[in-house]
C-alpha cells in the first residue's frame, strides 16, 4: 500500500497539471464514486497530509483521495482507456487524468470545507509539517504501546506504513517490540530524526515499488533497492552482518537486525 513517500511522489507528478486549471468534465466509469458535478470548478492546489491526497478548490472544499493498495493516477494528452480505469478528469490544461485501481480499495470523496477540516483534525502529525517538532513528538512517546504499533497509528504520526516503520526503527537502532515508556531521551531523538530522514530518502528515490506502485508517467520507484531490512529476512545486516530477522507484530511482517536494534 502506498505510504507517505509514494503519495508525495504522485502529488509532485500531477500537481503541475492540476493547480490553477479548471475541470471541464469528469467521466465516472461504472459510477463507482458518488461525486457532485465538478465541471467548471477550478483547482487551487494539490496537497498531501500523511498518506492522504487532496485536490482543493478555490472555495476550499476538496476531493479527498486515498490510493488504497493499487490506486494510481495516469496522465495522457488524449482520452485513453487504461486497464482498471474508474475516473477520468478532463482539465483545461488539455490533459486527461485517469484514476485506475485494480483491487478497488482506493477512495475518492468530495468534502466540504468543514468536512475537510474535521477530517484533517483526526490525522496525526505530518513529518514534513511545521507541527513536527521534538516537543510534540516526544510527548506522544509514552505509555505501554509497542513502538512498531505506534508508528503505524495514523492518528499519532501520519504517513508511515509497514515498510518504512521497519526502516525507521533500523535507522534508530530500536527493536520493534520495545515499549514506548522504555525509550531513552537519546532514542527518542534518534527516532525523531530518522522518521523524516528515511521518508525523504524514499521520496528522492521516487518511492518504493515492490508490486504495483508507479508514478503518473508510469515510471516505478527505486527505494526498494535501498531497503536496509524490509524484505531481507536471512540476509546479512548491512551494518554488522547478522542475519535479518522477521517477526509478525500486530499481524504485519516486521524486519529487524537482532544485533543492531535493542
Amino acid at each position: 500500500m502506498p505510504e507517505l513517500p509514494e503519495v508525495e511522489v504522485v502529488r509532485r507528478s500531477i500537481a503541475p497539471y492540476l493547480e490553477g486549471t479548471t475541470v471541464l468534465e469528469v467521466f465516472d466509469i461504472g459510477s463507482r464514486f458518488a461525486l457532485p458535478s465538478l465541471s467548471g470548478r477550478a483547482i487551487k492546489r494539490v496537497f498531501r497530509h500523511g498518506k492522504c491526497l487532496f485536490f482543493e478548490f478555490f472555495e476550499n472544499d476538496a476531493l479527498f483521495v486515498h490510493l488504497g493498495m493499487t490506486g494510481k493516477f495516469l496522465l495522457s494528452e488524449t482520452r485513453i482507456s487504461f486497464p482498471h480505469q474508474h475516473l477520468i478528469f478532463y482539465l483545461s490544461s488539455g490533459v486527461f487524468l485517469s484514476f485506475c485501481d485494480q483491487r478497488k480499495f482506493g477512495k475518492i470523496k468530495y468534502l466540504t470545507r468543514k468536512e475537510k477540516e474535521n477530517f484533517l483534525a483526526t490525522l496525526g502529525i505530518d513529518p514534513f509539517s511545521p507541527a513536527y517538532t521534538f516537543e510534540r513528538v516526544g510527548a506522544l512517546l509514552s505509555g505501554k504501546r509497542r513502538i512498531k504499533d505506534f508508528l503505524l497509528d495514523q492518528h499519532k504520526i501520519a504517513g508511515i506504513g509497514n515498510i518504512y516503520a521497519s526502516e525507521i526503527l533500523f535507522r534508530s537502532g530500536i527493536h520493534p517490540e520495545r515499549k514506548l515508556l522504555t525509550l531513552t531521551g537519546t532514542e527518542k531523538g534518534n527516532l525523531f530524526l530518522a522518521i523524516p530522514a528515511v521518508l525523504d530518502e524514499a521520496i528522492r528515490c521516487q518511492g518504493t515499488t515492490i508490486r504495483d506502485f508507479a508514478q503518473a508517467n508510469g515510471e516505478k520507484g527505486s527505494f526498494q533497492d535501498c531497503l536496509a531490512v524490509y524484505g531481507r529476512e536471512g540476509e546479512p545486516c548491512l551494518r554488522c552482518g547478522t542475519p535479518i530477522a522477521r517477526k509478525v507484530i500486530g499481524s504485519r511482517s516486521t524486519y529487524f537486525c537482532p544485533h543492531c536494534q535493542k
